[in-house]
């Protein structure tokens, strides 16, 4: 089951974390990339908060932040992992991720 897809991605409000809605401290921008573009740049997770992983995208040249939030904390430690080994690939090629043995 590919990442994009994978059934712990939808939280139980419903909402879909994959791809992540991107912002930027620039606030004259509003170009907002919207899909699997660009590539991962960095994932960071806060050690106080254990469901939330912050991404860094990079995006024709300019860089963006999105933030995805699991209702299973395992589940968001085990893409955190998978994330950081992923970095410099393009989020289409992540989305594509075989998750079939995560959850």
């Amino acid at each position: 089951m590919k990442l994009r897809n994978h059934p712990l991605m939808i939280r139980k409000s419903g909402y879909c974390n994959w791809p992540p809605v991107w912002t930027t401290p620039d606030s004259d921008r509003d170009d907002k990339p919207q899909g699997e573009v660009g590539t991962l740049e960095d994932v960071v997770m806060s050690k106080m908060i254990d469901n939330k992983i912050f991404l860094f995208l990079l995006y024709r040249g300019n860089r963006y932040m999105g933030v995805v939030a699991f209702d299973d904390a395992s589940f968001c430690n085990t893409l955190y992992e998978i994330l950081k080994l992923n970095r410099g690939r393009t989020l289409k090629e992540i989305g594509d991720l075989d998750l079939s043995f995560a959850g």
